[in-house]
This record gives structure tokens, C-alpha cells and sequence, in this order.
């Protein structure tokens, strides 16, 4: 072996264990679904960590892939986005859809804060709504709606096909809606980047809350969510899949 094969040995040797180990950690990874809860709602500390996340710029270019596509779907009349947070997905949306009026439904009273406040700091706070309300009561009539949205909010749901149901509700007939979350089933890089992030990247607050490995943990898998969406009143959807998400979509059929 020539001097160059010798000095690679050690690095060869070094990339061999950590991948040994690298394996042997997403092996054990946690298969079955472990349901969460509404964690960072009432924490101060972990819905910052939370906000801090979705201000990364790959959490913009997932707001802007969902609300091109949900926009596709639908560019007129009334919009809801479930789950909505501080409002990011509200504001950009409205942006790419302006023919749409948009209202953001949470649970959160400091998040609908902070929502209308952003939405004032970026020049909409007159064209958007927002409104506190529980996803399985959605706070709107009977076939009231043109498009009803939703990210990464899927796995917190404690009833996904209530909720399924209560979208078939307030959808008119022919309207869309697009739920965006993530899934369980990710490839080994992609869990392992999730487990550095989780364990050497956010904020101390979602360390302890396990975030984002928890949400991982309370995905469902493709399958998994076509099988709620079967189970509810909801028609006319289709299951999609992506490299790190799933969206349960379509255009309603039938009668609410």
C-alpha cells in the first residue's frame, strides 16, 4: 500500500464507525406512532423556540410551496387556515392569492396576537381575519368556504377525523383544502438530520419538549393518513407524498 492508501486508513476507519453508528441509532428509532399533545400553547418559552423554527429559511420556502399550491386550488372567495400560528402561512398566502379573504382559526390567544400583529407589519391587517377556535368546531357555516388549509398542525390533532369532518362541513361543494404535515416514514438522512437538530440545534426549550423528533414521532405515515381521511365524510381527496411531508388534498365532492 502506498503512503497516500496509508494516510486514508484512519479517516476510512473513523467514517466506517460513524456510519455503524449512525445505523445503529436510526434502527431504533421509534416506528409506531406516539401521539402528542398541544405542547407550546401555554409555554411561553417553547412557542418562541417554535417561532424561532418557522422564521428559518426553509420554513419560508415550505409556507411558500404550500400556499402556491393551495392557491392553484383556489385564488377566490373564503379562505381558513387551521392551526394558524403566528400567522405565516395566513400572510403569505393572501400575497400569492389576493382574490382570496383569509382567517387564521387558533386555539392560542397569544398566537392570534402575534398573528395580527404580523399581519399589520406586513401591510394586511385590514384584508385578513382572525379568529380564536377549536378545529373540530370550526367557527363557520355550512358550505361557507372556498379553501381550507392547514400545516403541520395534522399530527396535534386529537381527533384528525372530526376535524376531516368539520372541513367537509364548511366547504361548499367543488371547494379544496390541502392538509400539509409531515410524516412519520422519513429515509435514515432525514431522521438523523432531525435528531442532531433536536439534540444540538434549537433552543433549550425545545430540547426538553424533544422538538422536532417529537413531531416526527406524532406524524402519521402516507397510509396512515389516507386511512382517516377514508374513515371521515370528507370526498374527493388524494393522499401525496414528499421527501419530508404528506398533504391529505383535493376539491370537495358531495354533499356536506
Amino acid at each position: 500500500m502506498n503512503r497516500f492508501g496509508e494516510a486514508c486508513l484512519p479517516g476510512l476507519a473513523f467514517a466506517a464507525v460513524l456510519l455503524a453508528a449512525a445505523w445503529r441509532l436510526y434502527s431504533r428509532r421509534t416506528r409506531e406512532r406516539v401521539p402528542g399533545d398541544h405542547i407550546g400553547i401555554d409555554d411561553p418559552e417553547i412557542a418562541e423556540g417554535f417561532n424561532q423554527v418557522a422564521r428559518m429559511p426553509q420554513m419560508k420556502l415550505m409556507r411558500w410551496f404550500v400556499a402556491r399550491r393551495a392557491a392553484g386550488m383556489a385564488a377566490r372567495g373564503e379562505a381558513v387556515d387551521l392551526g394558524c400560528g403566528p400567522g405565516y402561512l395566513v400572510v403569505e398566502l393572501t400575497r400569492q392569492a389576493p382574490g382570496l379573504h383569509v382567517t387564521g382559526v387558533d386555539l392560542s390567544d397569544e398566537m392570534l396576537a402575534e398573528a395580527e400583529h404580523y399581519a399589520r407589519q406586513h401591510g394586511v391587517g385590514e384584508t385578513v381575519s382572525f379568529r380564536k377556535g377549536d378545529v373540530q368546531q370550526i367557527p363557520f357555516g355550512d358550505g361557507s368556504l372556498s379553501l381550507v388549509v392547514s400545516t403541520l398542525s395534522l399530527h396535534h390533532w386529537g381527533d384528525p377525523v372530526a376535524v376531516l369532518d368539520e372541513v367537509a362541513r364548511v366547504l361548499r361543494p367543488g371547494g379544496s383544502f390541502l392538509i400539509f404535515d409531515l410524516r412519520r416514514d422519513l429515509s435514515a438522512p432525514v431522521w438523523l438530520f432531525l435528531w442532531v437538530i433536536t439534540g444540538f440545534v434549537v433552543s433549550p426549550a425545545l430540547h426538553r419538549a424533544n422538538e422536532p423528533l417529537a413531531s416526527r414521532n406524532a406524524a402519521y405515515t402516507p397510509l396512515e393518513a389516507a386511512g382517516l381521511a377514508e374513515r371521515s365524510r370528507l370526498r374527493g381527496w388524494r393522499v401525496t407524498r414528499g421527501p419530508v411531508w404528506l398533504t391529505i388534498e383535493g376539491h370537495k365532492q358531495g354533499a356536506a
